[in-house]
């Protein structure tokens, strides 16, 4: 699968072999921006005893299993069986976006779905990220090495064109709909 940015988004050059956590910089609106990927496992050993090679975080079924458009169902949440620790549903990747060393935001990462970062009245919104891919293998959560994983995702700036740039908070419905 590859997967292409939409017009008006900059790549932000991750490079998958460098493994996670990895921080790149990038010029929005006039700030100095670091934005950093990280991936969080409950099971560090289990990742140190996987094929480096297997891969922890679909993107694609990642995307899939939190379609907005299905209504969940809390019966069959509270008895379904834990998830796989070292599975896309349970290794969370994460953006973390610093403004001079400050945090402007956060948030788990959905593919296919644009985040706004820096959404406060003292900041206004300053950036928007897209992941379109993200695929990576146990083997990147542990050390650097080209162990298959892929990173595609991009940045624009308030303001840079193109269809308006959403806020971090919808204008109506529940806020908590946010939160994955």
């Amino acid at each position: 699968m590859t997967s292409a940015l939409p017009a008006g988004f900059s790549p932000l050059p991750f490079n998958p072999a460098r493994g996670l956590p990895q921080q790149v910089r990038v010029t929005a609106n006039g700030r100095a921006l670091a934005v950093t990927l990280v991936a969080m496992t409950g099971d560090i050993v289990g990742t140190l005893t996987l094929d480096r090679t297997r891969v922890v975080v679909d993107g694609a079924e990642e995307h899939a299993t939190r379609d907005a458009s299905r209504e969940p169902d809390v019966r069959a949440g509270l008895t379904a069986r834990p998830p796989d620790a070292l599975g896309s549903a349970a290794v969370r990747p994460y953006l973390v976006v610093l403004d001079g060393g400050r945090v402007i935001g956060s948030a788990p990462v959905v593919v296919g779905r644009p985040m706004a970062f820096g959404t406060s009245q003292t900041t206004g919104l300053v950036i928007e990220i897209l992941v379109t891919e993200l695929r990576l293998a146990a083997g990147a959560l542990v050390e650097p090495g080209d162990v298959g994983s892929r990173i595609v995702a991009g940045f624009r700036e308030a303001g840079a064109g193109g269809p308006p740039l959403r806020g971090a908070v919808p204008r109506e419905g529940n806020v908590h709909d946010l939160l994955v």
